[in-house]
């Protein structure tokens, strides 16, 4: 029989359709660059909705993390979102850790409003919900759930993130959570099932490795003590791979490696927002093959699992079903979603498109159009509230820069700086109210790029949708270096990626040193000149021999050539920084920051610092006439080895504004290019110019496509005449008449953070 499993995941409130540049691996998946705006719920239930229809046996499952990520939950904390996956019958969530950005009691009330579907997860243990001041998170979610789809009975496992919540392994645990291991959790539900359901899938948000690790098992580090009843059981025992302390001995602590779990049928994960298209075919340890599938993120594709199930021979056999075959399929969320024709075309191998070209041609627009109008009509109606209220309270579509190109949050050349993290940071430092000598802030708190166009509100909302806030700390010169060290330690670990984005710093993270720093060479303080290895350390520094609970090993400092504000960094020094309230708390295993008592809470926040800053940066009128600073004295450009520059792709946009410009303001008898660019039929009788015909008022004017606004080129805004242009505001159509005059984001990579490998 079969077995249909429709999948989202991360969805992070991307309920209203959103622009973004597609990536590689987005347009490899078929979604087409030119049909944005993306996502959107009314989209992915129409989606669902379909493919409900089409088959036989079929269930819908989220792998979490539907909250947070734009600005419908910064106004609504999440009850638009549960709203739309009971409109849409989903079967079943997995809870992700970011359902309690806005605290675990809105978790818990939301979900008893307005979900109308399981939440899952199995390896949280809760307190207990009738003490004083409990959150009842308990009483709203559950270890699994059995859904029977016409004979075949369904189990579902949640398997919720530990990785990524602080909260419930730092003091206070505000979740009121113990975290259990996940593999042994998952072992217990797969045999509390198994003799009651055909098929039992997990859904995950435990991250992609940790979903492998699940089927295959892993290895981790323990007390003997809590090792011990797992490693002298005689079924699925854990093996003592290595002692580090007196075998045998109870506080010794041993690296085991956990048995993976036998007896899943599939796993439909979350959290690192990929698609594994085809899924992985993962053996778990009796051989059974299980199928794990990811299904990406922020609302860009719906995800179809079909499988063919093989029931088992015998009446009441322990072993339950066997999923024999297996077919998936990622739906994008574009403009386009309801025509696979149009899809085909855009990716047909034989075809190659101009940037641009695609949706100039012939049916494009109108099939856009069509696919507007089949959105589901009862999704739209819920939303609309939201979205009026939304754009009340927060004026998402109010302009206040223009990016000629897009400014990445990812450094894209060597893993260090970012442009989006370089003036985010200097904003964080430069703000009134804080001119601290150095700011940070953490990498993955920066959430997404700006693209090219103007800059809305709207978008740094997409960029900072966390309500984070500028805080003032004082720290020691030890304390800035152990700071930079563990800014190197833990981008050591995801590939010497800087972890985090500087301000009136310049640094060198030393991954080498980390690795070198994990052999863990024994040693004493009175010959670590002998025991610790002395080739190749020109750049490295020097070796100190740390004691930790193990014994003495050879360690030097990672985070190296540490400046401030051009000068070396004074160990015995004290510095003012400016950080976001998350890491200055200890998030993001920040505890050098956690630990200091000197935090002062700014209430700034760090959305509102990069828009204020942003807001005083130079015009292209500023850039083009030569001048040094903008109006509030901001300096023009970016300082590149002692200069300041602005580099030529911003200067050569600069320069394409000013003569789209200044056809606008050209002038054919008493009328500008920009009265005319509508191509009046009474263009002569206005301007009194004798056989003007539209063929003559675009050969005097010669308009170009001027500034692209995000969807649209200005020319094509101001004549009207292209639908992707979306809604025209004033101060849209205002800066497309003038956009000289809009402060440019212009931010570059300068090489303040370096990395060393080898």
């Amino acid at each position: 029989m079969r077995l249909t499993l429709l999948h989202t995941s991360d969805i992070h409130s991307r309920l209203v359709p959103y622009d973004f540049t597609p990536l590689k691996t987005d347009q490899d998946l078929e979604l087409i660059p030119e049909a944005g705006p993306f996502g959107g719920a009314t989209r992915m239930a129409s989606i669902l909705k379909r493919e409900r229809k089409r088959g036989d046996r079929v269930l819908h499952v989220d792998s979490g993390d539907c909250f947070q990520g734009a600005p419908i939950f910064n106004v609504n904390t999440g009850e638009a979102e549960f709203r739309f996956l009971s409109e849409v019958r989903l079967d079943a969530a997995v809870v992700g850790n970011h359902e309690f950005d806005a605290g675990a009691l809105n978790f818990t009330q939301k979900a008893r409003n307005f979900a109308n579907f399981p939440l899952l997860a199995a390896n949280y243990q809760w307190d207990d919900p009738k003490a004083v001041g409990s959150n009842g998170t308990s009483m709203v979610t559950a270890p699994y759930s059995i859904r029977t789809v016409k004979g075949l009975r369904v189990g579902i496992i949640g398997m919720a993130n530990i990785s990524s919540l602080n909260s419930i392994v730092e003091g206070g645990n505000s979740l009121q959570v113990t975290p259990l291991e996940q593999n042994e959790v998952a072992r217990s539900y797969v045999e509390l099932l198994r003799p009651v359901t055909d098929v039992i899938i997990a859904v995950s948000h435990l991250g992609l490795h940790e979903d492998q690790d699940m089927i295959q098992g892993y290895e981790a580090f323990y007390e003997y003590s809590r090792a011990k009843p797992f490693v002298e059981r005689a079924k699925d025992a854990w093996k003592v791979l290595e002692w580090f302390g007196p075998v045998g001995d109870d506080k010794s602590v041993v690296r085991v490696h956990i048995a993976g779990v036998s007896g899943l049928d599939a796993v439909m994960g979350g959290h690192l927002h990929v698609v594994l298209n085809p899924p992985q075919v993962v053996s778990d340890p009796s051989g059974r093959k299980v199928v794990l599938a990811h299904s990406g993120a922020f609302a860009k594709y719906v995800g179809r699992l079909e499988l063919v199930v093989k029931m088992p021979s015998q009446k009441g056999a322990d072993e339950g079903a066997e999923i024999i075959s297996q077919d998936y399929r990622a739906f994008p969320v574009d403009g386009l979603w309801c025509n696979e024709a149009m899809r085909k075309l855009r990716f047909d191998a034989n075809e190659f498109w101009d940037p641009g070209e695609f949706i100039q041609r012939p049916g494009v627009r109108e099939a856009i159009e069509e696919c507007r109008r089949q959105e589901d009509p009862a999704v739209s109606d819920m939303l609309i509230p939201y979205v009026l209220g939304m754009d009340f309270k927060l004026q998402l579509t109010s302009i206040f820069s223009y990016a000629p190109l897009d400014v990445q949050r990812r450094n894209n050349s060597n893993g260090g700086d970012s442009p989006l993290g370089n003036i985010a940071a200097d904003s964080m430092r430069k703000r009134n109210r804080v001119e601290a000598e150095m700011a940070l802030t953490n990498s993955l708190g920066i959430r997404d790029n700006l693209y090219a166009g103007v800059v809305t509100q709207e978008a740094m909302f997409n960029v900072f949708p966390f309500e984070n806030t500028i805080n003032i700390m004082y720290l020691s010169g030890a304390e800035m270096q152990e700071m930079f060290d563990f800014v190197t330690d833990r981008s050591a670990e995801r590939g010497c990626v800087s972890q985090a984005q500087v301000s009136g710093a310049r640094f060198t993270m030393d991954c080498a040193q980390v690795q070198l720093n994990e052999l863990r060479i024994p040693c004493t303080p009175q010959t670590v000149e002998q025991d610790c290895p002395q080739t190749g350390r020109e750049g490295h520094a020097k070796w100190q021999c740390l004691e930790d609970t193990s014994g003495s090993r050879c360690w030097a400092h990672t985070g190296i050539d540490i400046q401030i504000n051009g000068k070396p960094l004074d160990i015995t020094g004290t510095y003012k920084i400016a950080v976001n309230d998350y890491i200055a708390k200890g998030g993001s295993g920040f505890t050098v920051l956690k630990r200091n008592t000197t935090r002062i809470e700014t209430g700034i926040s760090l959305r509102d610092s990069l828009i204020g800053y942003m807001q005083g940066f130079c015009s292209c009128s500023d850039l083009l006439a030569g001048r040094e600073t903008s109006s509030n004295g901001t300096r023009c450009g970016s300082l590149v080895n002692g200069a300041w520059t602005v580099d030529e792709k911003t200067l050569g946009s600069c320069r394409e504004s000013q003569a789209f410009e200044a056809a606008l303001n050209k002038t054919i008898g008493s009328c500008s290019c920009l009265d005319l660019i509508k191509l009046p039929a009474d263009a002569s009788q206005r301007c009194g110019v004798p056989d003007l015909t539209p063929e003559a008022i675009q050969a005097q004017c010669a308009v170009p496509q001027g500034p692209y606004t995000g969807r649209c080129s200005c020319r094509d805004l101001l004549t009207g005449n292209n639908p992707t242009c979306g809604t025209v505001t004033s101060q849209l159509r205002s800066f497309c008449e003038k956009p000289t005059a809009m402060p440019i984001a212009n931010a570059i990579e300068d090489g303040r953070i370096g990395r060393r490998v080898k």
